[in-house]
Formats: structure tokens, C-alpha cells, sequence
């Protein structure tokens, strides 16, 4: 469940010079990401060496926001938020061929264990027209994105030796899994919020935001005793993402109001490098193809303004 604390600020006295609001807000949260790279640095031999999947992710969510209003039109709004990964899905897949063909290698391992962050500022100018019923703002701001995978429980579904190989095929349960995929997001971003007051006790607000972010995976492979330890191999690219939030919230007291919000992102790469960091202390690379990430978030929560 979801609380928001905030006064009502949109039947407050708009001649007020500051106006503040602080909200606490918890949720559940589902999220998918994904990774793939090419075999060699120019994203041939094959296109698609290694894919990396987490599905259905399910993460309990708490988040704090802050606003700040000067003379009704100067607009500061910044938000953190933690999530603990509570349930999902691993597939670790590996190819011979282009285009996902000649799978040699598949894992599906659990992903129940490891945490989620989302920090952003945003600066704005607000336009509120005479009757106060209807604002939009656009905004300017600055966000920071980690999410942080933990793969166990570990069971081969596919293992196809190579030809050279003088070994027997091994699927089923494998134990000591325990490898982990940091991904960090960072950059700025433009959007716009906007807030309709239906009535007195109810109001309707919006976001939009349009992000570019610097990429960076990092990975500590805990089975290969040929990688080195704690970093494995990590990734960087350019990224850009999409943000929609739509809130409604209701002012039941004097400087209080509850609310339930529903947000949804959805973020991608460009094309990158991919370094791995070899026990021998040789470093190999490769192209980094793309990392895909997508979020949708259900909260309530309670807002005090003053």
C-alpha cells in the first residue's frame, strides 16, 4: 500500500509565497530487463553470443517525494526510491549461430534476492491560470537508476558440448550459484507535469519524461574460474528511456490527502562495448548489442503539505 502525505496545496491560498509538500509512498513494483553480445567487437560471429533474461521480477517498493512551490510559479520536485526483488526469473542462454540459433547453453535459475534504487531532481517553471484549477510545468532535471540482479538456484536446461569437447552432456540442478549483474542508468532528462483539480477534495496530475542516460553493467560470475573476481565483465553504452506517471489523490484534512499513483518506464541502449576480465589477467572485448528495460509500478500513499 501506497501513502502519500501532502496538504492539498491546489485550495490553498495560491498568494502564498512557499508551498511544500512531502509524500511516503509503498508499492509493488514488476520489472524485465535483458542484455545480449556479439561474438567479437564489429557484432558478428555470431550477432548474438550470450543473452542474458530476467522476467517477471517482483519488487516491494517504498518511495519519498518532495515538492516545493515558490510565489506559484518557481517548481523543485525531487524523489528517492528502494525496492527489494522478492521473486523472478533467470534465463542465461548461449549461441553458436546468428539470430539466436544453435543454442548450446541455457540455464534458468531464480532471481528472488537483490534490491532496486531510483533517484531524480527536477526544476521547473509553473503556468497556472486565474481559476487555479489547471497547472502544467514544464521541467528540467537530472535521475539515477540501479538495479542490482542476484541469479541462484541454478538448473541446466540445455548443455551441448562442443565438437572438440570430450565430455558428456550435464543438465539438471547445479549448486553454489550465486552471480550477480549490477546495471546503473544515469543522465538527464526533459518532461512535464500537469495537475487537474477536478473538485476541491479531488485533484489529477500527471508526468511525462524524456530521459538519456551513460549505461554501465557490471558482473561477478561466481562459477567461472577463469573470470576474474569481483568484476567479471562489465558493459557501457548510451541509453535513452520514456517515464508516465498518472496520480489521483483525495484531501480528507487540512494539509493531508491520500492518493494512489500508477507509473510505467521503459528504457534501451544503443550498441556498446563489452570488456570480460580473465583469471590470467587478459582482457577480451566484444560489442555490447543492447540492454532493455521496462517497469510498471502501482503505489497508495500519503501526502502532508505546508
Amino acid at each position: 500500500m501506497l501513502l502519500t502525505l501532502s496538504s492539498p496545496f491546489w485550495v490553498r491560498d495560491v498568494s502564498a509565497e512557499i508551498e511544500t509538500s512531502i509524500a511516503i509512498s509503498q508499492g509493488i513494483r514488476t520489472d524485465n530487463f535483458d542484455w545480449n553480445i556479439a561474438g567479437n567487437i564489429y557484432g558478428t560471429n555470431p550477432n548474438i553470443l550470450s543473452e542474458l533474461t530476467w522476467s517477471d521480477l517482483m519488487i516491494v517498493q517504498t518511495k519519498a517525494h518532495g515538492q516545493l512551490t515558490i510565489a506559484d510559479k518557481f517548481y523543485l520536485r525531487c524523489s528517492l526510491a528502494y525496492g527489494w526483488i522478492i521473486d523472478g526469473d533467470n534465463q542465461d542462454s548461449d549461441y553458436w549461430g546468428d539470430n539466436r540459433t544453435g543454442e548450446f547453453s541455457r540455464s534458468n535459475n531464480s532471481s528472488d534476492d537483490g534490491n532496486v534504487m531510483d533517484v531524480s531532481v527536477g526544476l521547473g517553471y509553473q503556468f497556472r491560470p486565474k481559476n487555479g484549477k489547471f497547472a502544467i510545468t514544464p521541467l528540467i532535471g537530472l535521475s539515477y537508476h540501479e538495479q542490482n540482479f542476484v541469479m541462484t538456484n541454478g538448473y541446466q536446461t540445455i548443455d551441448i558440448p562442443a565438437p572438440d569437447e570430450a565430455r558428456e552432456s550435464q543438465t539438471g540442478p547445479f549448486p553454489d550459484l550465486n552471480s550477480k549483474y549490477d546495471a546503473r542508468w544515469m543522465g538527464p532528462w526533459t518532461g512535464v507535469d500537469l495537475s487537474l483539480n477536478i473538485i476541491n477534495e479531488i485533484k489529477l496530475s500527471g508526468v511525462m519524461e524524456l530521459h538519456l542516460a551513460d549505461y554501465a553493467g557490471v558482473a561477478d560470475w561466481n562459477l567461472r574460474d577463469d573470470f576474474q573476481h569481483p568484476k567479471s565483465f562489465e558493459h557501457s553504452a548510451y541509453g535513452y528511456g520514456i517515464f508516465i506517471s498518472i496520480a489521483i489523490d483525495y484531501a480528507f484534512n487540512e494539509g493531508w490527502n491520500i492518493g494512489i499513483t500508477t507509473s510505467y518506464q521503459d528504457w534501451s541502449t544503443d550498441s556498446g562495448k563489452s570488456r570480460t576480465y580473465r583469471s590470467d589477467g587478459a582482457e577480451l572485448g566484444t560489442r555490447f548489442n543492447e540492454a532493455n528495460w521496462d517497469s510498471l509500478t502501482a503505489e497508495a500513499g500519503i501526502t502532508y503539505s505546508f
